[in-house]
């Protein structure tokens, strides 16, 4: 079966509560101001979505734990090789400060 085809046969609740758990994890408050009111509408009540912030947490600490750990690392590499990096690779950030 494809994903295609299961999220089509998924229920409207689960879809919402999935989508409530990606926001969650991409940290986006807008996601998430659309999301649970529209999985509150499918029938969510307030311990799903304590459920899903439960399921999702230790994802997002191990994630931020693993890019601090990148980071220390990145930072502990020869100046030369950090230079070369920043400039033109762009890491999309948009900030225009260290990306070309």
């Amino acid at each position: 079966m494809t994903i295609e085809r299961w999220w089509r046969e998924v229920n409207e609740l689960t879809k919402e509560l999935i989508q409530v758990a990606a926001a969650l994890t991409a940290g986006c408050a807008s996601c998430l101001e659309q999301h649970v009111p529209k999985a509150r509408e499918q029938g969510a009540s307030d311990a799903d979505l304590q459920e899903v912030l439960l399921l999702v947490r230790p994802v997002k600490l191990a994630a931020t734990m693993k890019i601090d750990e990148f980071a220390e690392n990145l930072f502990a590499q020869e100046r030369t090789l950090l230079t070369v990096v920043s400039q033109g690779s762009g890491c999309g950030c948009g900030s225009g400060n260290c990306c070309s």
